[in-house]
């Protein structure tokens, strides 16, 4: 599957203006983090699977932000499990608007049951698929991009399950555990010898999304988001943040 998409107002775009790329846009936090980036003055990428889905979000940041910040949303469907179509995807994306920024790859779900032997083959291929295989796949292709940039930043939203396991979250925690380690790896990376100055890859952790007492509010986590774009990439690049 290839990339498609929409550009807004590109030729308008500062090269002081970020660039964010946001995966997962139409889910809650996702468009908590579109809206609250484009806030910013920033430019948004807002990439999805389904094109209704990110038509409807362009009408609801259009309503609630004004022409101004839809001319900064770009979006795009991508299925971020065919690394081929995410390659294509990154290529666009700089084409279009000369470099990228910033990855918040909010690609999520949960899978899982009351006993350890509830787990299934059919949960784990969803869970590493939509938790591990599309963040492989986004960091692989924009990594130089963020490298360039001299101010790159991903993050993810993990879980405090992948540190505190539990039976019938077996397979959910331990995708989530892959998610980190793989973005320990990029932390690594945007620390080694002869990388660009400036870059930092982050984790958030959460109990869960949604607005319960032990909950963190979509808000919430796009504001912790938004904060990383001005944070010191010394002391965010590999860190693991309760949120």
């Amino acid at each position: 599957m290839t990339a498609t998409g929409s550009v807004g107002s590109v030729g308008s775009v500062a090269s002081s203006v970020r660039v964010v790329v946001v995966t997962g846009a139409t889910g809650a936090t996702g468009r908590a983090t579109c809206a609250a980036v484009l806030a910013r003055g920033e430019q948004v990428v807002a990439v999805g699977r389904d094109a209704a889905s990110l038509e409807s979000l362009r009408a609801e940041l259009d309503d609630a932000l004004g022409d101004d910040a839809g001319g900064r949303l770009d979006t795009r469907v991508c299925d971020l499990l065919d690394g081929g179509a995410v390659q294509a995807l990154a290529r666009d994306v700089v084409a279009d608007h000369g470099h990228v920024d910033a990855l918040f790859h909010l690609v999520g779900g949960w899978r899982g049951g009351d006993r350890f032997t509830d787990s299934t083959d059919d949960d784990w291929r969803w869970l590493s698929g939509n938790l591990v295989d599309t963040l492989r796949h986004t960091t692989l292709a924009l990594h130089d991009h963020l490298l360039a940039s001299g101010r790159g930043r991903v993050a993810i939203v993990s879980a405090a399950a992948a540190q505190a396991p539990t039976a019938g979250n077996a397979a959910y925690a331990s995708a989530k555990a892959a998610a980190e380690t793989w973005l320990g790896a990029l932390a690594d990376s945007f620390g080694s010898d002869g990388a660009t100055p400036g870059s930092a890859a982050v984790i958030g952790v959460v109990r869960w999304i949604g607005t319960g007492r032990t909950a963190t509010s979509p808000a919430a986590i796009a504001e912790w988001l938004t904060g990383l774009l001005d944070g010191d990439p010394s002391a965010l690049n590999g860190a693991r943040v309760d949120l």
